[in-house]
């Protein structure tokens, strides 16, 4: 059965991922992907992803795709609990994941019932398709992507960042120009849409 915590930040939403998880997660080992924000200047949502994992009492093993080869980081994957795949260029991140065969691979753990936490790009890239993020990033940080096809391992479009200070806007700019056409998910910083089997549902951090 599939399990997918897919949020639009990892830091603001980590609190109700053991709940969704449904067993404890300490020392759990993470496949952890920090792809996406290789093409980006601010990057800081990695570090707090990782904090937040360890908050949690999980391992981290960072993938380094320049580094590894595609079969040792094909291992990690298969072999590890969970997998994370973080924020950042979503256009970049489908193209280096497509270059190495790893989006196969991650079909392949999700459909095996692996969980799967995917943080802003890391949950757009589920999607049928990334093109209509293109209000939010740049698809020129991808030369090499041939074709805008997600990971379609969700039927809806998550549209991360809803209201944030920063990329709000651009989220605003999405709903507005695609909520006709496509099954848009907005989520805030403190959502997360979860995911069990063909169950989803949208569930938001408690604010005390």
């Amino acid at each position: 059965m599939k399990k997918m915590f897919l949020c639009s930040s990892f830091k603001d939403s980590y609190s109700l991922l053991s709940d969704f998880a449904g067993e404890s997660l300490k020392g759990k080992r993470v496949t952890f992907i920090p792809t996406a924000s290789a093409v980006e200047e601010v990057t800081h949502y990695v570090e707090a992803a990782k904090e937040a994992f360890q908050q949690l009492g999980m391992q981290i093993e960072t993938v380094q795709i320049d580094k590894q080869s595609a079969e040792e980081i094909a291992q990690m994957i298969k072999q590890n609990d969970v997998i994370y795949v973080s924020g950042g260029n979503t256009f970049y991140l489908l193209q280096e994941l497509r270059k190495h065969r790893f989006d196969d691979v991650l079909k392949e753990e999700i459909n095996n019932g692996k969980l799967y936490i995917g943080e802003s790009a890391g949950s757009i890239i589920m999607a049928p398709s990334i093109e209509y993020i293109s209000l939010m990033d740049e698809q020129k940080k991808a030369p090499e992507l041939s074709s805008f096809q997600g990971v379609n391992e969700i039927s809806c479009y998550p549209v991360p960042h809803m209201h944030n200070a920063y990329l709000g806007e651009a989220a605003q700019q999405i709903t507005e120009k695609y909520q006709q056409t496509l099954d848009l998910c907005p989520l805030t910083d403190e959502q997360a849409l979860l995911i069990r089997g063909e169950q989803a549902e949208v569930k938001s951090v408690k604010i005390s």
